[in-house]
């Protein structure tokens, strides 16, 4: 049971980097003018954004840590790939979105989850276009720090699933990463690294099945 929802939290924060918005609890509190216009600024970035891939480093509530490959293209589509524990070993975990279902494979336990895309927050979080005036979507805190800028999110409807804190470095605006905290407390922190822009990704990266020669290529630039 501990291993299923350890897959739901990672989804969860898989969620929050393929759309730069998320899930939190209560009333906006970004209010000023100041704040509106930061809101503005993050949307702008992430509409910016129609493509991305890099690393991304995964540190869960127990401290234990694991990295992978990361790419993603909107609308909806992603690919979180976990590094193998060996050379020439398949990757332990696979989270793929080819824009209407979310397919999770977990090899260790053997097992294949699918749910539809629109079932999920995800529906929401990979749209074509990020807006902070979604009625769904609640701003709960801006924070701004020496050349740091965090956001607290989270979904109105459903407090208890728990919240999201974006990350960024400011000035020039970057995209760091996310802690997803959910209903029992428990932080998930993902760092993000090596990012490469608006390249051009093909579509059987988001196909989930046997790896295609595109995706032995990718392997082998790492």
């Amino acid at each position: 049971m501990s291993r299923i929802m350890d897959r739901r939290r990672i989804l969860l924060a898989a969620a929050a980097s393929v759309a730069g918005v998320a899930l939190l609890a209560r009333p906006g509190l970004a209010n000023t003018g100041d704040d509106k216009a930061d809101l503005q600024r993050i949307a702008d970035y992430f509409n910016g954004v129609r493509s991305l891939q890099g690393r991304f480093l995964q540190v869960a509530p127990d401290g234990g840590a694991s990295e992978g490959q990361l790419h993603m293209r909107r609308p909806g589509r992603f690919r979180f790939e976990y590094d193998p524990p060996a050379p020439q070993q398949p990757s332990p975990l696979l989270i793929v979105s080819d824009g209407s279902f979310i397919t999770m494979e977990d090899r260790q336990l053997k097992s294949v989850d699918k749910l539809p895309l629109t079932s999920t927050p995800l529906d929401i979080l990979v749209r074509d276009r990020v807006s902070f005036d979604d009625p769904k979507l609640k701003v709960s805190r801006l924070e701004r720090g020496a050349g740091i800028l965090r956001v607290t999110l989270a979904d109105a409807a459903k407090p208890q699933d728990g919240r999201i804190v974006l990350a960024f470095t400011d000035r020039p605006l970057q995209f760091t990463g996310w802690t997803v905290v959910d209903g029992q407390g428990q932080p998930t922190t993902i760092s993000l690294s090596k990012l490469d822009f608006n390249p051009e990704l093909p579509d059987s990266l988001f196909e989930y099945g046997p790896r295609p020669a595109q995706m032995r290529e990718l392997q082998r630039r790492r």
